[in-house]
């Protein structure tokens, strides 16, 4: 049976806990914490070879931010389900802030931004693929901050199900774990179908139209690159009006934002992609669809805060490294979050 990978900052110099622990962290959140020295430990178990199940814990303030620029080069299509064991937990994003209760679960869309404040807030955190849950609820549902109240009997039947799970995933095969993720995941799907239910069907959001929009979003992503994508190829190919169109897209900025900022992200993508480094920025920006390098540099400042070539300067810049074993430990984990998918 898989043991769980560990790391307790007590076991190591400070600084080498320091950097091992945001380390781990990166691929998912840019973190600001106080300057004292960490105190944090984490344990990581598989669950089923296609989850991830961690308890996290740091003393004082810690400020996770899931930024856009983390978003577009982490690559990381996950919900992460916490349940928040003590201390203070909150969250801020588009669509306000969130105080999760103490012993209960609230959800976190890995594809939107957020920006999340722990205090003294041991908890764990199931990392689940987007489309091993997607699959189980209604199609254009969304489960970002999704969340139970205190005293609501179905929360706490999914936190101790958390808890549970802690317990005894040590004590699994592999067989019994990939049990253990299904019963999981259709427990998961269940709670929260009355309240993916909720956040779907309003008077301005018809049942048809979550639907719509999720195909559109597939269109865009199939043709990210072609010149030719608009408005007009969209209504064409979803069969709609322009005004339906429109209307799908009105609470995202409109189309031609959302293929824009999806064109900025590719671009993310390839100015850190190793593999590009003998494209020129310029070269990259037409690539995905912009007219002119200056466009380009303009609108990639404004969606991620840094030029095209400060963002390419950040990932080649050298980084310090540590020999210490538990660097591979923890490397092993983030490998394992990153490897995640469904």
């Amino acid at each position: 049976m898989p043991q769980p990978l560990r790391f307790d900052s007590a076991r190591l110099k400070a600084d080498d806990a320091e950097e091992i622990w945001r380390e781990v962290m990166r691929p998912m959140y840019e973190i600001e914490r106080s300057k004292s020295d960490l105190a944090a430990q984490i344990t990581a178990w598989s669950l089923g070879g296609t989850m991830l199940l961690t308890h996290h814990a740091a003393k004082d303030e810690v400020q996770f931010r899931r930024t856009r620029k983390r978003i577009a080069t982490s690559d990381l299509d996950q919900y992460l389900v916490h349940c928040l064991l003590g201390g203070e937990l909150m969250s801020a994003s588009a669509e306000g802030e969130q105080r999760v209760p103490l012993n209960s679960v609230a959800v976190r869309d890995m594809s939107r931004e957020n920006i999340g404040f722990a205090r003294d807030a041991p908890m764990l955190t199931l990392s689940i693929p987007r489309r091993a849950l997607d699959k189980r609820m209604p199609q254009g549902a969304v489960l970002h901050g999704a969340c139970w109240d205190a005293a609501d009997p179905v929360g706490a039947l999914v936190a101790s199900h958390m808890r549970a799970l802690a317990q005894v995933l040590s004590e699994m095969t592999d067989e019994q774990s990939s049990v253990a993720a299904e019963a999981t995941l259709e427990l998961l799907a269940a709670c929260l179908l009355p309240k993916a239910i909720k956040r779907e069907v309003t008077k301005d959001d018809p049942r048809l139209a979550p639907m719509l929009r999720t195909q559109a979003e597939a269109h865009i992503e199939r043709h990210l690159i072609d010149p030719e994508l608009g408005v007009a190829s969209l209504c064409k190919a979803l069969k709609v009006s322009r005004t339906a169109l429109y209307d799908l897209f009105a609470v995202s900025g409109g189309v031609a934002k959302h293929v824009r900022e999806r064109r900025l992200d590719e671009a993310m993508r390839r100015l850190v992609d190793p593999k590009r480094l003998r494209e020129r920025v310029g070269e990259i920006g037409y690539g995905v669809g912009f007219a002119s390098e200056t466009t380009f540099a303009r609108a990639f400042k404004e969606r991620f805060g840094c030029a095209p070539s400060e963002a390419r300067g950040e990932q080649l810049a050298p980084k310090k490294t540590t020999v210490d074993a538990a660097m591979d430990n923890l490397e092993a984990m983030r490998a394992a979050v990153i490897s995640l998918r469904a």
